[in-house]
C-alpha cells in the first residue's frame, strides 16, 4: 500500500556542545505527496467561482474570464458542485451551488456576464463563502476561487479584516480560499495574505490571456488531491525555547504547541516549514521536540491517518559529534527560507523607493546565499533563489525610471516569483 504523504523532519543540528551559548534551534518540516493513482476514483469538489466585473474588466479580461470559467465547467462532472459569483459594486448570484447537471445552462449563463462598477471584494468572497457552505459535504474539496484586477474600494476595504474573513472561514468551516489577481490594478501583498490566512493558493496573472491557463492550473490540482484536513501540530519545551518565526506557511501558537493547517494536498505535491526557536537561558540538558501530522487519507485507506515522531535535540561534550550532527537538509532549506524572507523585506523597501536601502539588503542577501551554495554547490532551490536575487538586483536602477505600471507590474512578479519558491511550486 502506498503511503500517501511521506514525511521528513531535521534539526539544523541534532547535537549541541555543552557550555556553548547556543541561541537558536531550527527545525525543518517536510511533507511530500504521493502521486495520485489513476484509476482512483477522485474526490468530488464544492466550489464557487468569484469574478470580478468591475468596469476595469472590460475588454480582453473579462472575455479570458469567461473562458476560464467555461474550461471550469467543462472538465467538472454531475457529482460536483459549483456556484459562480460576479461583482462589482454590487454582488450578483450568477448561478447557485449545485450539481453540476446542465452545462449548458450554466454556460450560457457565463456568457452573459457583462463588466460595470467598482469593486466590492469582500462582498464577492462573502456570497462565494456562502454559497460553498450551502451545499458542503463531507469527503468533498470545498474552495472559493476568488478573481480581481482592482483594489477594494466598496464593502469591507480594511485588509487585517479581510485577513481575519479568510482564517476564520478556513479554521472555523473548513473552505479554502484561492486568489488570482490580474494585471497592475490590484494588491498583491492583499490577495497573497488572503490566500495564506485561507489555506489555499495565490496566482499572479500577468496578460489576460494567461487566465484560462492558470486557472486550469488551480483544477488540476484541485482534481488530484490524496490527502484533506492535513495539519502539523509540533510540541516544544517552552521552558527553555521560544517560538521566534515559523516560515512557509500561516501558523498559530498555543502555549507550547505550534499549529499549521495545510488543508488539502495534491497528487505529488510538497509542503514544508521552518520554525525558528530562540533558547531562553543557557542549556543543559537534552530537549525533545514532539511531531504530529494528522490527515484524511482520500487515495488509499479513506481513513484518518496519524503519524507521531520526536526530534530530540542532545547535549555532548564530544566536537566531533557535535560536527557530525549537522543535518544538510534542514541547513540547505534554513538558507532558502531565511534568503527568501530577506529578499521579500527588500522588495517591500522598494514598495517605499528606498532604493538604496533595499540594495544593501539584496546585496546581503546575495552574499548569504553565494556562501551556502559553496556548502550546497548541486542545490537547484538555492541556485534559483539566487539568480531572482541578482536579477533584481540588477533591475533595481532602471526601477528608478519606470512608469508606475511597469513599476507595479515588477514589484508583482517578482512577489510571485518568491511566493512559488517559498511554498516549492
Amino acid at each position: 500500500m502506498t503511503k500517501v504523504l511521506n514525511l521528513t523532519i531535521a534539526l539544523d543540528n541534532q547535537y549541541y556542545l555543552r557550555g556553548s551559548n547556543k541561541n537558536e534551534v531550527y527545525l525543518y518540516i517536510e511533507l511530500k505527496a504521493a502521486e495520485a493513482k489513476k484509476d482512483t476514483e477522485r474526490i468530488p469538489l464544492n466550489i464557487s467561482l468569484v469574478l470580478d466585473r468591475s468596469g476595469s474588466m472590460h475588454g480582453d479580461k473579462l472575455n479570458y474570464v469567461k473562458k476560464a470559467a467555461e474550461f471550469v465547467i467543462n472538465n467538472l462532472n454531475k457529482n460536483d458542485q459549483i456556484s459562480i459569483v460576479q461583482y462589482d459594486d454590487k454582488v450578483d448570484l450568477v448561478s447557485k451551488s449545485q450539481a453540476l447537471t446542465n452545462k449548458q445552462e450554466l454556460l450560457r449563463k457565463v456568457a452573459n456576464i457583462q463588466s460595470a462598477g467598482m469593486t466590492n471584494l469582500s462582498g464577492g468572497m462573502m456570497e462565494g463563502y456562502s454559497q460553498v457552505k450551502s451545499t458542503k459535504k463531507e469527503g468533498y474539496v470545498n474552495r472559493v476561487l476568488l478573481l480581481s484586477d482592482g483594489l477594494a474600494n466598496v464593502g469591507i476595504t480594511d485588509h487585517d479584516k479581510l485577513k481575519e474573513i479568510a482564517r476564520n472561514q478556513f479554521r472555523n468551516n473548513g473552505v479554502g480560499l484561492s486568489t488570482f489577481g490580474v494585471g497592475e490594478g490590484f494588491n498583491e501583498i492583499l490577495m497573497t495574505h488572503l490566500a495564506e490566512h485561507g489555506g489555499a493558493n495565490y496566482y499572479f496573472i500577468e496578460k489576460p490571456d494567461q487566465i484560462p491557463q492558470i486557472f486550469a492550473e488551480e483544477l488540476e490540482g484541485l482534481l488530484s488531491v490524496v490527502a484533506q484536513n492535513a495539519k502539523l501540530k509540533v510540541s516544544f519545551p517552552s521552558a527553555h525555547l521560544t517560538c521566534e518565526k515559523v516560515y512557509g506557511y500561516v501558523s498559530h501558537t498555543q502555549g507550547d504547541t505550534i499549529t499549521v493547517d495545510f488543508n488539502d494536498v495534491f497528487s505529488q505535491e510538497e509542503k514544508a516549514v521552518l520554525i525558528k526557536f530562540k533558547t531562553r537561558n543557557r542549556l543543559d540538558l537534552d530537549l525533545d521536540f514532539n511531531i504530529n501530522v494528522e490527515y484524511d487519507d482520500v487515495m488509499e485507506t479513506l481513513d484518518k491517518v496519524t503519524e507521531q515522531v520526536t526530534a530530540q535535540l542532545k547535549m555532548t561534550e564530544d566536537k566531533v559529534l557535535y560536527e557530525s550532527g549537522v543535518n544538510r537538509i534542514a541547513l540547505e532549506n534554513t538558507c532558502l527560507f531565511v534568503a527568501n524572507d530577506l529578499f521579500e523585506d527588500a522588495i517591500k523597501v522598494v514598495d517605499q523607493r528606498k532604493f538604496e536601502e533595499a540594495k544593501k539588503l539584496l546585496e546581503k542577501t546575495k552574499v548569504y546565499l553565494e556562501a551556502h551554495l559553496k556548502i550546497f554547490p548541486a542545490s537547484e532551490q538555492l541556485q534559483t533563489q539566487l539568480q531572482k536575487v541578482v536579477e533584481y538586483l540588477e533591475r533595481l536602477p532602471s526601477m528608478r525610471q519606470m512608469d508606475s505600471r511597469s513599476y507595479s507590474m515588477a514589484q508583482k512578479s517578482t512577489r510571485m516569483d518568491n511566493y512559488k519558491l517559498k511554498r516549492k511550486k
